[in-house]
């Protein structure tokens, strides 16, 4: 039995149209110049405040949150729903449940946005917990708070994403990553991960062949 742990964007659904529209209402509502979706997937997986700062230039913390407020003015009751589930995943989830794994999110959304986004999406079930980082804690902060779990944390465990910051993540704690391609991660991302897949249907083997008993970090 492993505890496998997902990343939530990129990985489980395809969120685009809804980030990319909520990052853009955000930004007009502030008077700042839109971008054409194919710009803006870069962020879907950064913290918010590294997307307005990065797009916007702007650096005064309060206008950062007024972005962040006007992105989730849009993304709360519209844009998480402008979201679907990649192709094979829920096969994927269903399996690995059956097996014995227990299955974990860790997303660098809010931990109720996220809750909200599997509801939505109907795999809510599948998921033992849900880590939501916002803008405070790391995603290796996540998986910290996995490692300690008095249950899931005594088992072999691998981390499961498209993004730099699943694998970087990851390496922070000594656990083994798997990249997936039909995410928004580039090739040079995928480099850090463990392990790569192409498709949902080959990551039960890349789970047996890369999960790892980890050690727990120190309280």
């Amino acid at each position: 039995m492993n505890t496998v742990i997902f990343d939530l964007d990129g990985t489980i659904s395809d969120p685009a149209e809804g980030i990319t529209r909520s990052i853009n209402h955000a930004l007009s509502k502030l008077g700042y110049k839109t971008h054409s979706e194919e710009k803006l997937l870069k962020y879907i997986g950064p913290h918010l405040n590294i997307t307005f700062s990065e797009l916007a230039g702007i650096k005064d913390k309060a206008i950062l949150s007024q972005a962040i407020d006007l992105y989730r003015e849009r993304y709360i009751p519209i844009g998480y729903k402008e979201n679907h589930l990649y192709s094979g995943i829920v096969d994927v989830l269903s399996d690995l449940v059956s097996s014995g794994s227990s299955l974990c999110i860790a997303t660098t959304k809010r931990k109720d946005i996220a809750s909200k986004v599997l509801e939505f999406l109907k795999v809510d079930q599948y998921f033992t917990q849900v880590h939501g980082c916002d803008l405070h804690r790391s995603k290796s902060d996540l998986l910290r708070d996995i490692l300690s779990d008095p249950t899931l944390g005594e088992r072999p465990m691998v981390m499961i994403g498209d993004r730099d910051t699943d694998f970087l993540a990851a390496s922070e704690v000594n656990m083994p990553s798997i990249a997936v391609r039909w995410g928004y991660g580039k090739e040079e991302e995928f480099e850090m991960a463990t392990d790569t897949v192409e498709k949902p249907a080959d990551l039960p083997e890349a789970i047996m062949k890369n999960a790892q008993q980890i050690n727990a970090p120190d309280a």
